[in-house]
């Protein structure tokens, strides 16, 4: 009965729900958000996971920042801003990614030093096998599966009996923890 009573609320009465703490006022805003997002982040990012990655990553940054809501007046405006945000935080990574692989390529036309090769390519799977470790137990799982495995949300989610919010949710907290702790490795740029 509570749920279909915050279902027929406005998106200001769910903010200050969210404010106050409700995961039912989170779960409302997501729903009726959460595809307009994705469609939005299609136009600009790689692939459907990347874009619910990022829809996913803004409702984690929701819930954690709900107590500097109370002052917003346009939800709708809100999110579509913090979207924007991290579609271009998300590009630019990307920008900066290709700039160094255009970098080698310009610099190295002819390089083929397979030595030299293979130790970076050592040194990048030793470096992130360590920031996977660093990662919490059912974290490290849930990552290894879908980054190194190649298996997709939906398999994940049925192997480990969880559902496919759950998986998303992990992967999403997982980049972030690494991205953050390669923050210190500028030298090296990683792509997941």
């Amino acid at each position: 009965m509570f749920m279909a009573r915050i279902s027929e609320k406005q998106d200001r009465e769910l903010v200050a729900l969210l404010v106050d703490g409700s995961p039912q006022a989170l779960g409302e805003l997501y729903a009726r958000y959460k595809e307009r997002m994705i469609y939005f982040c299609k136009h600009y990012v790689i692939n459907e996971e990347d874009a619910e990655d990022i829809v996913q990553d803004i409702f984690l940054q929701l819930w954690d920042k709900r107590h500097f809501l109370g002052s917003v007046t346009s939800f709708s405006g809100y999110i579509q801003t913090m979207t924007k945000n991290c579609i271009l935080k998300k590009l630019r990574h990307f920008d900066v990614h290709a700039r160094f692989a255009q970098t080698i390529l310009m610099n190295n036309n002819n390089y083929t030093n397979e030595t030299e090769d293979a130790i970076f390519d050592n040194d990048y799977e030793k470096l992130l096998n360590e920031m996977i470790e660093r990662l919490p137990p059912k974290q490290k799982e849930i990552f290894r599966l879908s980054r190194i495995e190649g298996l997709d949300y939906k398999e994940i989610a049925e192997l480990l009996q969880t559902s496919v919010e759950n998986v998303r949710k992990n992967v999403s907290l997982a980049l972030r923890k690494i991205q953050d702790q390669l923050s210190n490795h500028t030298d090296i740029q990683f792509r997941f």
